[in-house]
């Protein structure tokens, strides 16, 4: 502003001298408050779009005033610095300048965070014919493998071949043996779940007797032995012929 004096006489004479005032803003805008906003998600992308007004920023929790400019002539900018995993943290940086390019900024602190278990389901009932615990299969170790068993599982953020699987077998009965094996399937950030597979481990096999002939007399009658022994022959069978004929041909 330019300021112009007039000095004037008694005779009207007169001069002039100017006096220039700058009027000028040096006060930066003025913004307050902490705002931490948790996501539920899975990359950066999940983060909310950054805000441009005051209003916005207002909304989310902030306050903001400037001593010149008015809150909708302030100019919001905003920078991301991303670090870490589960949560992945977005360090958002507002800042606000007002008319005379004067500016502050103000931090949004945003965790986007999987929290969500994996999902298992199906019911695996796998019948093995056997007679000990040593007869069951192996633990499988993939998602993949036990999609094959007949689960279904996914997750919402880890891909099928990040998962990990752990098993642990807990054994009870006889006849069956009853193997139930929990498999533990855990994503990328350690939500997990669980899921069973039963293994009946059973012996259906009938005992086998097996009865060989080693000498067949004119009567067809037969005779066995096992270890020098004659098994399944009667008294009077073994009359029939010389003992020790009958232990040669065996």
């Amino acid at each position: 502003m330019t300021r112009t004096y007039t000095i004037t006489d008694g005779c009207l004479n007169f001069t002039t001298i100017d006096q220039t005032i700058n009027i000028d803003d040096q006060i930066d805008p003025v913004a307050t408050g902490t705002v931490v906003t948790p996501i539920v998600g899975c990359v950066v992308a999940d983060a909310p779009a950054a805000v441009t007004t005051v209003a916005a920023l207002e909304t989310l929790g902030f306050t903001i005033s400037d001593n010149c400019t008015a809150d909708a002539d302030l100019v919001v900018t905003s920078n991301d610095v991303v670090a870490g995993t589960c949560p992945i943290v977005v360090t958002r940086t507002y800042t606000i300048t007002d008319g005379c390019l004067n500016f502050t900024t103000i931090d949004q602190t945003i965790n986007i965070d999987d929290n969500i278990d994996p999902v298992a389901t199906g019911t695996v009932v796998t019948p093995i014919v056997g007679c000990a615990v040593t007869d069951a299969p192996a633990a499988v170790t993939t998602v993949a493998a036990l999609e094959v068993l007949g689960f279904t599982i996914s997750d919402n953020c880890t891909a099928d071949a990040d998962l990990v699987v752990t098993s642990n077998d807990v054994v009870a009965g006889t006849c069956p043996i009853v193997i139930t094996r929990t498999y533990t399937i855990t994503d990328g950030c350690l939500n997990f779940t669980t899921i069973d597979q039963t293994i009946n481990i059973d012996d259906n096999i009938d005992p086998v007797a097996n009865r060989s002939c080693c000498y067949t007399d004119s009567w067809l009658r037969c005779y066995c032995c096992s270890s020098g022994r004659y098994n399944g022959c009667s008294f009077r069978d073994l009359r029939v012929y010389n003992f020790r004929q009958l232990y040669s041909r065996c």
